[in-house]
């Protein structure tokens, strides 16, 4: 058996922000990535003027070792790591978390001012990171020029940047202009914000549609239970969205569990539902290998 045919089962394991304790039902392919998901470290400040983390993510914090028996669980091999919003533009927590999982096993999305150095973002670079996150209706939104910037800037190091919608108000329709030019690959955050049920025919979807046919976009599978309205365990009126989504690209879609889930503000989703719900957008193995491993390899470990 070649390292490409390989499966990784998960494990029964009970993990702090994740209902249930089975492993998925089908083992994942050797390689296998989440893309999505936070460190919460409570050795480092939040930034101030930024809403603060919820109390209860610092009784059991979501940390390196948390994440480690949630990648056991459910068989993953690899994950990227997002800076979240409640740092601010201070990656140390990020930069930790790098060190400890290993270059090969993680990669990372940063918060940067507008303004940052390059020096800095070399000093990022080193530490294995290859995005920037972008807030478009939030936190420290940049102006059109600024985005620009941040854009060239990301191109010159062969980065992408991420960008975060909104869940209440379609923002992402308003910037598709400026998003179609943008000299580097743009990913877009949590299957674009696209409301639900029926989201299908909305304005952002269209936008989304519209990115993609641009051939620089890509799109995250993940936080299904931000706009679902049929609610845990499976987030079904989601599925129609998501399927289109892999049927039209599925060279660029990404799968994130956005672990520990603070999006889920009563119910947390169970991980190993969460991968199975991509077995059902994307039924052939062939496609969710593309999604899980070649996907990833491509954008976030070319170097």
């Amino acid at each position: 058996m070649n390292d490409s045919d390989a499966l990784v089962a998960g494990e029964i394991l009970q993990v702090p922000y994740s209902a249930g304790s089975a492993p998925p039902r089908i083992p994942l392919p050797l390689g296998a990535t989440d893309c999505h998901h936070h460190i919460f470290d409570p050795r480092f400040p939040e930034h101030q003027g930024v809403l603060p983390l919820e109390p209860a993510y610092r009784t059991l914090a979501p940390d390196v070792h948390a994440y480690r028996l949630f990648k056991r669980r459910l068989g993953l091999t690899r994950s990227v790591l997002i800076a979240p919003s409640n740092y601010g533009d201070d990656n140390a927590c990020l930069i930790d978390a790098l060190q400890a999982f290993g270059p090969d096993a993680a990669r990372g999305v940063a918060i940067v001012a507008p303004e940052v150095s390059d020096t800095e973002l070399d000093r990022l670079h080193r530490h294995g990171v290859r995005g920037i996150r972008v807030y478009l209706a939030k936190a420290r939104a940049p102006d059109p020029a600024q985005l620009q910037r941040l854009a060239h800037r990301a191109s010159d190091r062969g980065w992408h940047l991420q960008l975060v919608g909104d869940r209440h108000t379609e923002v992402l329709a308003d910037w598709q202009p400026l998003l179609a030019r943008l000299p580097c690959r743009i990913v877009i955050d949590h299957l674009g914000f696209v409301p639900q049920p029926g989201g299908g025919a909305s304005t952002t979807a269209t936008t989304v549609r519209n990115l993609l046919d641009g051939g620089n976009a890509y799109v995250k599978l993940s936080a299904v239970y931000v706009q679902s309205k049929a609610g845990y365990p499976d987030y079904q009126d989601v599925d129609p969205w998501a399927s289109e989504l892999v049927r039209i690209a599925p060279d660029r879609m990404l799968w994130g569990s956005d672990w520990p889930h603070v999006g889920a503000t009563t119910q947390k989703p169970d991980g190993a539902r969460l991968v199975d719900r991509l077995a059902v957008w994307a039924a052939d193995p062939a496609v969710r290998r593309r999604i899980l491993v070649d996907n990833p390899a491509a954008l976030y470990w070319a170097d």
